[in-house]
């Protein structure tokens, strides 16, 4: 009987490898797809990220939070522009597990396997998120509720329903131009809670 060729195991041995991936990406997403109503595991390109923290005006010493944090590149790119403290919140395990690996060598990072709606935001100097447009009208109630006066919130792709955008940037390529909207939030009147720049 003819010895298959090792190029030929190899081959099955990589196929097999890249299948159960796609298969555990597959599963991933579906497990949570209840909670995240769509939304998908995306990296966000390195120019749209880049583009946002120059613009942001980071500060040693603060706390940047990214919503869904996918592989943590934001988290990673953040720690790397300027010594922040920096946390994530992912419920993808593909992704969290990712996330965790790649970040591994930095300090000031940390991610949670976690749904990131019971989360105190209060600390948050900067919010990352790029989330569906069905969530965003819910998010702009927490962000309003739980972030102080000052602190800043980048959603690219989706506006924040009810606030009226900072700035809005469209860097990169044709690809990559989608909007980055950024938002700064206000203080209210004294007898009322701090609230978004919101339109009128």
């Amino acid at each position: 009987m003819e010895q298959i060729p090792f190029s030929i195991w190899l081959f099955i041995g990589i196929a097999g490898f890249l299948f159960t991936i796609k298969a555990l990406y597959g599963i991933s997403i579906a497990v949570v797809l209840p909670i995240t109503r769509g939304a998908l595991y995306v990296s966000t390109a390195r120019c749209r990220v880049s583009a946002a923290l120059e613009v942001i005006d980071l500060k040693p010493g603060q706390l940047l939070v990214d919503l869904g944090c996918g592989d943590g590149r934001v988290l990673r790119s953040a720690r790397r522009h300027c010594q922040i403290r920096a946390e994530g919140y992912e419920l993808n395990l593909l992704a969290f597990c990712k996330a965790r690996l790649l970040s591994c060598w930095y300090t000031g990072i940390t991610i949670h396997l976690q749904n990131f709606w019971g989360a105190d935001l209060s600390r948050a100097d900067v919010v990352f998120c790029y989330l569906f447009p069905d969530v965003m009208s819910r998010l702009a109630r927490k962000l309003s509720e739980e972030l102080k006066p000052g602190a800043t919130v980048v959603s690219c792709n989706f506006p924040l329903p009810g606030f009226t955008p900072q700035r809005v940037l469209r860097p990169g390529s044709p690809l990559t131009n989608d909007p980055i909207f950024i938002y700064r939030i206000q203080a209210a009147s004294s007898d009322q809670q701090p609230v978004g720049d919101k339109r009128p």
